[in-house]
């Protein structure tokens, strides 16, 4: 199991080219994360990229854990959970002003892919397997 900084990965990641925890999603998405800091409140702010197919149609810093949340394997997961949620958001699932700032990348994306890996942010089902469990650290099925 690869570890990267003391954390043990959840299965199914890899350490990335860009030394970043990485979800292979499925098989032409990856997430990447990685804390980036803390803020004044002491949560820590989280890096992330979305890739398709090795291009990057998400990456930003606007993401931060709870306060008090410690780094480790299960955190990884909440996180990840958490950045699919904001990012496969679509029109009827909030405000229209919310893809305001949206690339046209971006929104080509939304329309084309985010209900279909949606499911893999849920926190009872898995993307994977149908099990109750969270999908990113999915190694049944």
């Amino acid at each position: 199991m690869a570890v990267l900084d003391g954390i043990t990965l959840p299965q199914r990641w890899r350490i990335t080219p860009r030394l970043l925890a990485g979800w292979p999603i499925d098989t032409d998405h990856l997430l990447e994360l990685w804390p980036h800091g803390r803020g004044n409140d002491g949560r820590t702010r989280w890096l992330y990229r979305l890739s398709r197919r090795n291009r990057t149609i998400f990456s930003a810093t606007d993401i931060s854990s709870p306060v008090g949340t410690t780094l480790s394997t299960d955190t990884l997961i909440t996180t990840a959970r958490t950045v699919l949620s904001f990012l496969t958001l679509s029109l009827g699932g909030t405000d229209a002003e919310y893809f305001d700032a949206y690339t046209r990348t971006q929104l080509n994306w939304r329309d084309q892919f985010a209900e279909e890996l949606s499911v893999y942010a849920l926190e009872d089902v898995c993307g994977y397997c149908g099990g109750e469990h969270a999908s990113p650290g999915c190694g049944t099925g």
